[in-house]
């Protein structure tokens, strides 16, 4: 009996997904860093760590991730979650700082057309450490500025580092090196597929929501149809919009004008609007639902009319559910938008396309870490908007 109460306790101290991260970080080191490859296009020998780097280099991150792994399991303060947050920013910038220098060196010794390649260990870790660093925010949750370090100081010097050529030596930069006046024009491009729709979607799904929240009548088809077309695959979706479109362009020549046509962006843009409604549309429901039928029966009851009501008590009340969906629908429009480029819609998908084309694993990763690092954006704008939208009586009611 004592010895279970002494486990549950220890149970409840550590921190499982700071637990999860770190073994995750150990795992790491056992996979390969870096790829020399021969060429472009040639598969290449994989390097850990220690025959990259060097074996003093191993031991600090070593010794850097047992300590992760020590604190992890010893407590879950937010002392703790501080310094373990640190200590993960620290791992990512000296990952970095490994990563640009060992790839200078390697190509000095290899031959003049071979490349570093980013290897499996490499992604592990910056995977390992941002679960550490989501583990950390949680428990400074009410620690605004710390929570915003931890978050935002590994990310930050790696811009830097991006910015002055730290990296130039690896094979994803040089396949960027290459192309960068495509590259700017492709990654406005996939912006413009993202914002459009969600923009679209946004003013489309919530007259939806608030058409659902007040009938009866419309709330089961509206939901019956957003719910069937977000099961529709991206790519199924596309092929049943290309002829539809290609269609009403012949027959009507001023769409072409418009840009209204089977190959291009227009496909792509409707059908990220179509797969954005759900999660508004459903969201804009739950937050006018949600509503204490008291307050709007209050102010009524002060002489305000029905639209003086919505405008003033239900709008302020829904706005952060409702923009809780659209973060959601901005995050999947983000990553979805990829697909553009099977229609000649442009964006970054062009990048994974050509890769996957040319079996250029690097050129993938050129459109691929940017799309990643502008979901990761998209969802942190998001996030301080519906922090800003939330009324100071709830976000003092929730604390």
């Amino acid at each position: 009996m004592i010895n279970r109460e002494i486990m549950n306790r220890w149970a409840a101290r550590r921190d499982s997904v700071a637990i999860t991260g770190s073994v995750l970080g150990l795992a790491s080191l056992l996979l390969a860093w870096l790829i020399l490859k021969p060429n472009r296009l040639l598969s290449g020998t994989g390097l850990e760590l220690w025959d990259s780097a060097g074996r003093d280099e191993t031991v600090i991150i070593l010794v850097l991730w047992l300590v992760c792994l020590g604190l992890s399991l010893a407590s879950n303060t937010r002392l703790s979650a501080f310094v373990i947050g640190l200590l993960a920013n620290i791992i990512l910038i000296y990952t970095f700082v490994l990563v640009g220098y060992t790839a200078g060196d390697l190509l000095e010794t290899s031959p003049q057309f071979a490349r570093i390649s980013l290897g499996a260990g490499f992604w592990l870790t910056i995977v390992a450490a941002y679960v550490l660093i989501h583990a950390s925010r949680r428990r400074l949750r009410d620690a605004r500025i710390w929570q915003g370090f931890i978050t935002w100081s590994a990310l930050i010097t790696f811009l830097v580092m991006l910015l002055v050529g730290w990296f130039d030596d690896l094979a994803v930069m040089q396949e960027y090196n290459a192309r960068p006046d495509r590259f700017e024009q492709e990654f406005f491009q996939h912006i413009r597929l993202f914002v459009q729709p969600v923009a679209i979607g946004t003013v489309i799904g919530v007259l939806l929501g608030i058409w659902a929240a007040r009938s009866r009548i419309a709330e089961h088809p509206i939901f019956f149809t957003t719910n069937i077309v977000q099961t529709i695959p991206g790519l199924a979706l596309l092929g049943l919009l290309l002829p539809i479109l290609s269609a009403l362009a012949d027959d009507y020549p001023i769409l072409e004008d418009w840009g209204i046509r089977g190959i291009g962006p227009a496909p792509a843009i409707i059908a990220l609007t179509i797969y954005s409604l759900l999660p508004i549309v459903r969201n804009t429901f739950v937050a006018l639902r949600q509503v204490d039928p008291a307050v709007i029966d209050a102010g009524l009851g002060m002489g305000m009319s029905r639209l003086q009501v919505f405008y003033r008590i239900e709008v302020p009340l829904a706005a952060p559910l409702v923009l809780e969906g659209v973060r959601i629908a901005a995050i999947v429009a983000v990553g979805l938008a990829i697909l553009a480029a099977l229609v000649g819609g442009g964006g970054l998908g062009f990048f994974v396309l050509e890769g996957f084309n040319q079996a250029a694993s690097d050129l993938i990763l050129v459109g691929a870490i940017p799309i990643v690092v502008m979901a990761f954006v998209v969802d942190a704008v998001m996030r301080l908007a519906v922090r800003l939208a939330t009324p100071k009586g709830i976000v003092a009611g929730e604390s």
